[in-house]
């Protein structure tokens, strides 16, 4: 990123386009009501990819058309469809209810700057929607948005981040009446089958399909008589795709600069089966020799392992880091199942709430 100033303002220039992959929104923003498309979407969490979490105020990017295009898979030779785009995003917004039934709607961007001469793309946040991507305490935090990207359904996007919201659990229940709000879903969708053969089913087969995340089949968990009204959703983390998306990365980085640093501070696993991650701490280059060395709460500094060999030695690194990585997102999974029994707990409060309410109907009526 390069900085150059206009009209006293700092715009920051995206030479390179976009190189960062996690988006960070507001919880808010996953469940507010909006009416954008699947691309206009894809465009909102791929801009928010450059706030970073020390910002405290927006700033101005530009990017070149043909990048901009690039990352979202569009044709970069027809303008129209571009200028299109961009017109689109500045009226859209999100709507959120607050829990005294006040509304407020909020516009995305403040402003985008189709620039014809340079074909370049200025694009700036609106400022009052600071609160849902800036110095952010809770989010929904998505590793990668390349997987938002690929997804051709705007409700695979949606439940998508609904799920990653609820990261550290294993599982989500719904209620059909709030999600039609949320996703502006036409009346005729109230019917649980009509909604799940339009809206669930196929965005569910997406995110299996194409992310890093695994989802089951929906479990009915209440009905009014016969019309069902909630249901919960299993996921989990595909901890390989996750562990190899985070491992090519950073090799994309070191390939970028050209820098032994990138490594530095990552874990690292003798191999699979391994249980003792390794913090990296330095890599000595010694003429033809490397040296990965690690650091823990005992030893400061110590050798993990060696070689003349600088392809090798990147390698065993990589899979090192790879290894350990996995390590620690099969362990996260382990730490989600004391939220089943908690799940478990609410369940039963719920029957017995279902069985105390049908007890009293049943009262009334003698």
């Amino acid at each position: 990123m390069a900085k150059k100033r206009t009209d006293n303002t700092d715009i920051i220039e995206l030479k390179e386009g976009f190189t960062r992959n996690q988006s960070n929104v507001s919880s808010a923003i996953t469940h507010a009501r909006t009416k954008m498309t699947a691309l206009e979407l894809k465009t909102f969490y791929q801009v928010s990819t450059l706030i970073q979490m020390n910002d405290t105020e927006f700033k101005e990017y530009e990017i070149s058309v043909s990048e901009f295009s690039k990352a979202l898979n569009i044709s970069d030779t027809n303008r129209e469809q571009v200028i299109k785009l961009c017109k689109r995003l500045l009226r859209q917004v999100f709507e959120i209810e607050q829990e005294n039934g006040d509304y407020i709607g909020y516009t995305i961007f403040s402003r985008m700057h189709y620039k014809s001469k340079e074909q370049k793309i200025a694009i700036k946040f609106n400022q009052d929607f600071s609160p849902f991507l800036l110095e952010l305490k809770r989010f929904t935090k998505i590793q990668q948005v390349k997987y938002i990207k690929s997804f051709d359904s705007k409700y695979a996007i949606r439940f998508y981040a609904l799920l990653k919201d609820y990261r550290k659990m294993a599982q989500r229940d719904f209620k059909i009446e709030a999600l039609n709000k949320m996703l502006e879903l036409p009346k005729s969708y109230d019917s649980y089958t009509r909604f799940y053969q339009k809206v669930l089913k196929p965005a569910i087969d997406e995110i299996n399909a194409k992310s890093d995340l695994y989802v089951s089949e929906p479990e009915i968990i209440a009905k009014q008589g016969k019309k069902i009204t909630e249901f919960r959703l299993h996921f989990y983390n595909k901890s390989e795709q996750m562990s190899k998306d985070f491992t090519t990365d950073l090799i994309k980085r070191f390939k970028k600069w050209k820098t032994f640093n990138v490594f530095i501070n990552c874990y690292y696993l003798t191999n699979e089966n391994d249980t003792k991650p390794h913090k990296i701490k330095d890599i000595e280059i010694d003429g033809n020799y490397f040296t990965l060395k690690g650091g823990d709460e005992y030893n400061d500094s110590y050798v993990i392992f060696g070689t003349p060999n600088r392809d090798d030695f990147i390698k065993k690194v990589a899979n090192g880091i790879y290894y350990a990585v996995n390590y620690f997102y099969e362990k996260e999974k382990q730490e989600q199942l004391p939220t089943l029994a908690w799940q478990d707990k609410q369940d039963k409060l719920r029957e017995f709430k279902n069985i105390y309410e049908s007890w009293i109907k049943q009262s009334i009526k003698f």
